[in-house]
């Protein structure tokens, strides 16, 4: 127990507390475990004056929900979201409305939002029009349509988004999820947009120069950002496009960070509107190693790289690099056919695109008996 003598409070911290067991009650409708409420009784008793006065007080928590996997945290989270954010005083534990107006959904999810993140920088007006858009298929762009609509517990966490497996709030949250985990500064920065459909993206990259570029969440894989930019098109001279990335998650920013996969990627110069890439995202790449570490050995690097070729005034980066593959998708008004990846003639397939196992194990006998060569016969050889 500890008290706070600048706030007047007592706080106490159970460090040991455990749930030994669970009785769930009977589910109704659609509910799922992830919706039922729990509180923990608080309860303590003191007296003043020797026993004269002996006070017995008690408190419920706020809701609890009690979740077994990390894979319900989501749900559990949007159900403990919902109730703190609607309930109401002297209601009956736990009852909450089951519908709310959305500017009051509005207030509690940009707030939400910029606990999680911890910025400044919350949700604008066009990023909460566009969250409108999505949590009720709509496409108005006027944010007065959507001040006296209400939205259901059932919109906002129990129906999937049209064409999607996955509800509205499990998407934003996958959002907050990235972005406090491996976005957070550049979120502050101005740097991501984020809020865009592709269509939007389009629209406002198409009147930029080449090598625009800018950071959008992806509307169909629940944690995922991308990056769309304009360019020329390959497969047809003096027609320009928009490409799309294929989004990264949590788990590509694991292994190489966002500020370093854009400086990997030389066709991509300014940063929408017109900031040129290396004054936002330089200080946040890691410093080139080729020092040995360890007993001798050099630590190898992981590179961006996209096959497709575009008209770039900067040189391509250079063989000796190593290379993960990020395959992009083009956005025009018009259907096109594009190769990102060339045809390649393999010798180990036969004409009918077979795999030719007799020809494959005499190449690895050729290959075995050129190892069991000395040295100076495999220089000699090949100089030959």
């Amino acid at each position: 127990m500890e008290y706070h003598q600048t706030t007047g409070t007592l706080s106490a911290h159970f460090r040991t507390m455990s749930l030994k067991r669970i009785k769930r009650s009977d589910r109704r409708g659609a509910e799922s475990v992830t919706e039922e409420k729990f509180t923990v009784l608080f309860e303590s008793q003191f007296s003043v004056g020797g026993n004269e006065l002996v006070f017995h007080v008690k408190t419920l928590s706020l809701p609890v929900v009690v979740i077994v996997h990390g894979s319900q945290d989501n749900n559990a989270t949007a159900t403990v979201l919902w109730d703190n954010a609607f309930s109401e005083p002297g209601r009956v534990p736990f009852v909450v409305p089951d519908k709310v107006l959305w500017p009051q959904l509005c207030e509690a999810l940009n707030m939400k939002y910029k606990s999680e993140v911890q910025s400044e920088r919350g949700l604008s007006e066009d990023t909460l029009v566009f969250l409108a858009q999505k949590a009720f298929s709509s496409s108005s762009n006027n944010p007065e349509d959507f001040c006296n609509m209400t939205i259901t517990w059932s919109q906002f966490n129990r129906e999937s988004l049209p064409g999607r497996n996955f509800t509205f709030w499990q998407w934003l949250d996958g959002v907050i999820e990235l972005m406090k985990k491996h976005l957070k500064s550049h979120w502050n920065d101005g740097a991501i947009l984020g809020f865009l459909n592709k269509q939007q993206a389009q629209d406002m990259l198409m009147s930029k120069p080449n090598g625009t570029f800018l950071l959008r969440f992806s509307d169909s894989e629940i944690g995922g950002i991308t990056i769309a930019w304009v360019a020329e098109n390959p497969n047809k001279a003096g027609e320009r496009m928009v490409w799309n990335l294929m989004p990264f998650t949590t788990k590509d920013f694991s292994i190489r960070s966002l500020a370093d996969r854009i400086s990997d990627l030389n066709h991509l110069l300014f940063l929408y509107p017109n900031q040129p890439k290396e004054e936002v995202f330089s200080r946040y790449c890691t410093p080139p190693n080729s020092k040995a570490v360890g007993d001798g050995y050099v630590k190898p690097e992981i590179k961006q790289v996209v096959k497709v070729e575009f008209s770039s005034p900067n040189p391509e980066p250079s063989p000796g690099n190593s290379f993960m593959e990020h395959a992009a998708s083009p956005t025009v008004n018009q259907h096109h056919n594009f190769t990102i990846y060339p045809s390649m003639n393999d010798s180990m397939l036969d004409a009918e695109g077979e795999f030719d196992l007799e020809e494959t194990m005499d190449m690895a006998r050729q290959v075995e008996e050129f190892l069991r060569q000395p040295m100076e016969t495999q220089w000699s050889g090949q100089q030959s």
